[in-house]
């Protein structure tokens, strides 16, 4: 037989890895990180936006939604504040905690003293606020509009470096 011939003795064996919450089975690790990779900032942006169709395991954009609806009822009801921020601080561990347990490369690679569930919560309060300016605001040209938005790019930038692994992040408020 042919050391190139597909026979029993040339076969990789198959590393098939079950994922919850409806992710797909994948073959590698390489192929196990683009399936279960962090949504990049444009993908939560569009999150802190509105609801949207949602893949299937991609469990991060829904708790981005669901921080950013947090924060715009934090607008609508001061009286409700203490209820929501400790939502909001359930909200940011279970995303750390999922993005310890789905990626585990991550745990090696972040050096910054803030999580990544804490990155999407400020991304989120910057969005609403944001976006309350945008539409309250009697011209949309007006200065604090235009640097609300800046601070969203700010942080969307600090998401990007953190999802790379960048070296050298500072926090950019």
């Amino acid at each position: 037989m042919n050391s190139q011939s597909p026979g029993p003795g040339n076969r990789r064996p198959s590393t098939t890895v079950k994922f919850p919450l409806g992710a797909k089975s994948v073959r590698n690790s390489r192929e196990r990180t683009t399936a279960c990779r962090l949504p990049d900032q444009r993908e939560l942006v569009a999150a802190f936006a509105g609801p949207g169709e949602r893949e299937t395991g991609r469990p991060l954009l829904t708790w981005a939604n669901t921080l950013a609806e947090l924060h715009r009822r934090r607008h609508t009801d001061p009286l409700a504040t203490a209820g929501i921020d400790c939502r909001r601080a359930e909200l940011v561990a279970l995303i750390d905690r999922w993005i310890d347990t789905e990626l585990t490369e991550r745990r090696a690679r972040r050096t910054r003293t803030d999580s990544l569930g804490a990155t999407i919560d400020r991304m989120a309060a910057a969005h609403v606020h944001a976006n309350h300016l945008l539409h309250s605001a009697e011209c949309v040209s007006d200065d604090r509009v235009h640097a609300a938005w800046y601070r969203l790019a700010l942080l969307a930038d600090e998401w990007t470096d953190l999802v790379t692994g960048a070296e050298g992040v500072r926090r950019r408020t």
